[in-house]
């Protein structure tokens, strides 16, 4: 998983945008609302939820990760349950090419 956090930053450095797939993994780690790249300031924007009620509208609160430090910060967001797991090797699939829709989580 570091290897494609790492490719995930390389990519959003040289186009100026995140990839969905960082945008999914982003807003998965840290339970967010949305991530988005902020070129005026070459970091990461995240908003999370931080309301209290089930109000007509939440309240975010707006992290900014600097891109020097997302792959360290993404790195240290993982979880090891069973249901992250799955969902992070999904995520390694995409980028092998592999096509099946199982995944095989070992604890």
């Amino acid at each position: 998983m570091t290897n494609l956090i790492k490719q995930y930053i390389d990519e959003c450095e040289e186009c100026q945008e995140l990839s969905q797939d960082c945008i999914d993994l982003i807003r998965h780690n840290f339970l967010a609302e949305y991530a988005v790249y902020n070129p005026d300031n070459n970091s990461i924007e995240v908003g999370i939820d931080v309301s209290e009620d089930s109000s007509e509208y939440p309240e975010l609160e707006v992290y900014t990760i600097p891109l020097t430090d997302a792959q360290i910060r993404i790195s240290n967001s993982f979880r090891q349950n069973a249901e992250d797991l799955e969902f992070y090797g999904k995520l390694l699939n995409k980028q092998k090419g592999i096509q099946s829709s199982s995944v095989v989580v070992m604890q």
